[in-house]
């Protein structure tokens, strides 16, 4: 009788403890089913395999640190992907690009992709004012267009289309078509070299660079032709510093002794535009008793307006106006930078005579 209770005992807590088990058990498996069948509603809506992890998932991983907030210092950018990153170099550049044409920023729906130029009808049609004004301010803007733009200058051979390839570009401006003008100058082809001297001019006015190259041919070319077109590009200074304008002035003025007398006409006209303080007026005094007309009505042109108006200056110009066996082109060339000097009542008078006298036609 002393075992019966103990064995009572047994059998209870035999039985609480299956009940316990199946209790378990049935817990589990409810969880389970549960946990996938969201676990797969999920998924489904957002496409992911659960199986094995995807080349994807593991880059995912491979960018992150154990706490998963860390990114990798292998990551591409900070917390971006690579394609995240290439697409945002994108937008941006295509933004940037945008908003310097509209003259707008953080404004997304202002921002437009500029429309291709078709370089065919570039000359082909004429354009109007506001069409050409547009397309000087495109290719200030746009490196490429411009690039293609002085491809297309280069490989001209339409004199007009040339033209105006060079008056756009000029108009444009910068360093690559200060370059390219350079390149075209120094090709060692004539034509080309007259290309990048009509193109320099257009760019040379407060241009540094383009003045150097000047200087340089200047220093160094010995041909006629070349001295002038060179010449040529100065005939607009710009805004310059006075060491760059006394060095090119002293230049010009050398070849106011040139043997050709287009050299020498050229470097008149030139150098009454570089001489501002008066220093190089011997050289255009001198040049009123050239040998060759042209020449001398240079130099009278060279002084109209000219900032020395010293007795000198206007006994020279008189000498010359009043000789009736000096060429009436020279005369009136006189006369007009006389009109601009101060001169006294008796030499107003004088003046209107030798008018008078040279617009009498003799019959």
């Amino acid at each position: 009788s002393g075992e019966r209770p103990s064995m009572r005992f047994s059998k209870s807590t035999a039985w609480a403890l299956g009940l316990v088990l199946l209790l378990a058990v049935a817990g589990w498996q409810w969880f389970s089913a549960t946990y996938r069948s969201n676990l797969d509603s999920q998924n489904g809506a957002s496409g992911t395999d659960t199986g094995a992890l995807t080349d994807s998932s593991a880059g995912t991983i491979a960018n992150a640190t154990t706490d998963g907030n860390t990114d990798s210092p292998f990551a591409t950018q900070s917390g971006v992907s690579a394609s995240d990153s290439q697409s945002n170099a994108s937008t941006s550049a295509l933004a940037s690009s945008a908003s310097n044409v509209n003259g707008t920023e953080g404004n997304l729906s202002q921002r437009t992709e500029l429309p291709p130029i078709d370089m065919a009808s570039i000359g082909a049609n004429t354009l109007s004012d506001d069409e050409y004004e547009a397309l000087v301010a495109r290719l200030k803007t746009d490196p490429a267009l411009l690039q293609q733009f002085i491809d297309e200058f280069r490989q001209e051979q339409d004199p007009a289309r040339q033209l105006l390839l060079a008056r756009l570009l000029g108009e444009a401006g910068g360093v690559e078509v200060t370059l390219a003008a350079s390149e075209l100058i120094y090709s060692g082809d004539e034509a080309s070299r007259q290309l990048g001297l009509n193109l320099l001019q257009q760019v040379q006015p407060g241009n540094a660079y383009a003045r150097d190259i000047v200087s340089g041919l200047l220093a160094t070319e010995i041909e006629p032709q070349v001295l002038v077109d060179t010449m040529t590009t100065l005939a607009r200074p710009g805004s310059v510093d006075d060491d760059s304008r006394n060095l090119l002035a002293d230049q010009v003025a050398l070849l106011s002794s040139h043997d050709d007398a287009r050299v020498r006409g050229i470097s008149l006209d030139i150098l009454s535009r570089w001489s501002t303080d008066g220093r190089d007026t011997p050289v255009l005094l001198a040049g009123l008793d050239d040998g060759e007309e042209r020449v001398r009505s240079a130099a009278a042109y060279a002084l109209v307006g000219h900032e020395n108006t010293s007795a000198e200056v206007i006994d020279a110009l008189f000498s010359v106006a009043r000789n009736t066996d000096e060429e009436e082109s020279v005369r009136r060339a006189t006369v007009l930078a006389l009109k601009g000097m101060p001169l006294s009542e008796q030499q107003r008078v004088d003046l209107v005579a030798i008018e008078r006298e040279l617009d009498t036609v003799v019959r």
